[in-house]
């Protein structure tokens, strides 16, 4: 019996770059063909974050359009990333499942020890010669618990994996595979920790491992990001008992001069039709032009405010400026022009603060270490200072950070720091570190998911015939002592 050859190709972390993705499509191809010839039992599997909503073609159709291209490059499976189930909860990836040809994994991504949401599945087993099976074991990131929003509490990662590579092993499954978007140092302690993995292949991290690495006689490896590189893993089995012979990872760099991959260019175009139809439907009809500034009080923040405090049915609201990415024309909008203004994947919520709180907030706000910050998470936007609905503030800049809020009023009372105020928002202004509002141990917020804040903004225009400019003068520059105003 000769042993069995399997090559293994690997990405992770591509985040759709499409003219990548189309290079990186044409070596796989190429490479796939070669190794076949040579009698080698191809895969081609993704370790999770393959699209993004930086990419219309994903942000329009939350993800599931997307997995028409990895349907095209040939891949057989994928482990759930954070690039589509976080931003649009985990229900969005049913859709995306109905649209890959390929399972895609996320063992962890469940509320405790329940059943996965639709479209996940825990493990897949793939035959091989000789009546031999490989299983590949699928795990996700959790993120802090982020995904409790969405009533996910994950179960402990170690405990979990333990007990699936054991039913793994009744399957009589001879080489387990780790298919991982935990990270490189999670993917050292899974090695170091358990014992019955052969191979972890990684994501989220975004490191490039040029020969993978050796971690308690586990193989790992991992192969950058933004489709920049190709990794692949030869493996020789032993045919008897399916154990590993040898095993050699490599990481090819994906050149300029590679030729695009016809096939994918193809696939792209179609989706890139289908979703221009889906961006020319109508939205509403604005009055005038709404504008966007960061640092300043601007229309269209003014807008979103005013539409989560009455979707919240809330007494006021706080929006980050850093949600939006341009403003809106007049005229027509439509959901082209509102995902071009605001492709925020935050979700509508509803927090009880004191008042005390929302001072702070506001405070934070106007602090250029919060306003001017470029978190990874607005893609290309500062923080911006908050824009509001149902409040009034006077504000002096020449003030010291810290005590720049001279005067607050909400529904046309003045604040009470002792008071209880229901506060509508989206998760971005209760971030950790860089949130406006910083939630206390035992203060929990409803989250509306998995709407996302354009949605909130299209279902406000639904309701009215047309829109008008919002009305301006909720930040008031506090007077100086010569009569002079300041302005954020």
């Amino acid at each position: 019996m000769d042993p069995i050859h399997l090559t293994i190709f690997h990405t992770n972390d591509m985040h759709a770059r499409l003219d990548a993705m189309s290079r990186l499509s044409s070596l796989v191809r190429r490479m796939r063909d070669e190794a076949k010839a040579q009698g080698r039992l191809t895969f081609l599997w993704d370790a999770g974050d393959a699209a993004d909503r930086r990419s219309r073609l994903c942000s329009i159709t939350k993800g599931a359009g997307f997995a028409d291209i990895l349907n095209i490059m040939g891949y057989g499976l994928q482990t759930m990333g954070n690039a589509v189930a976080l931003p649009y909860g985990p229900q969005a990836m049913a859709d995306v499942a109905k649209r890959a040809n390929f399972p895609i994994l996320a063992a962890n991504c469940r509320d405790g020890f329940s059943p996965l949401p639709e479209g996940l599945e825990e493990t897949a087993i793939i035959p091989l010669p000789y009546g031999l099976k490989m299983g590949v074991i699928g795990l996700t990131a959790p993120w802090g618990g982020l995904y409790e929003v969405f009533g996910l509490h994950f179960p402990d990662t170690y405990l979990l994996t333990r007990e699936l590579i054991e039913d793994l092993k009744n399957k009589d499954v001879a080489v387990i595979v780790v298919l991982s978007h935990l990270g490189l140092e999670e993917d050292r302690r899974l090695a170091e920790t358990l014992s019955g993995i052969d191979l972890i292949i990684g994501g989220h991290s975004h490191d490039l491992l040029p020969h993978g690495e050796m971690v308690n006689g586990v193989l790992i490896v991992q192969a950058g990001m933004f489709a920049e590189a190709l990794g692949r893993i030869d493996l020789e089995l032993n045919p008897q008992d399916g154990r590993i012979i040898n095993a050699s990872a490599r990481v090819f760099n994906i050149s300029e001069d590679e030729e695009p991959d016809p096939a994918v260019l193809e696939v792209i175009a179609s989706l890139e039709s289908e979703v221009n139809q889906l961006m020319l439907q109508p939205v509403g009809i604005l009055e005038e032009s709404l504008d966007l500034d960061h640092y300043q009080e601007c229309d269209i923040g003014n807008l979103t405010a005013d539409a989560l405090r009455l979707r919240m049915e809330a007494d006021a609201a706080v929006v980050s400026s850093g949600l939006f990415h341009k403003g809106l024309s007049k005229g027509t909008v439509t959901l082209g022009d509102l995902d071009a203004a605001c492709f925020s994947s935050a979700n509508p919520c509803l927090t009880a603060f004191r008042g005390s709180q929302i001072v702070e907030a506001l405070e934070r706000g106007l602090d250029p270490a919060i306003n001017q910050h470029l978190h990874h998470g607005f893609r290309g936007t500062p923080i911006g200072i908050p824009q509001v609905s149902g409040m009034t503030i006077q504000f002096d800049l020449n003030a010291k950070i810290g005590n720049r809020v001279k005067s607050i009023s909400i529904q046309g009372e003045p604040l009470s720091s002792d008071r209880i105020y229901r506060i509508a928002h989206t998760d971005a202004e209760t971030m950790p570190a860089y949130g406006y509002f910083q939630l206390e141990a035992d203060q929990q917020s409803r989250h509306e998911v998995p709407t996302i804040v354009r949605e909130a903004i299209a279902d406000f225009f639904s309701q009215h015939e047309t829109i008008q400019k919002p009305i301006r003068g909720r930040w008031q520059p506090f007077p100086s002592r010569n009569g002079e105003k300041t302005h954020v």
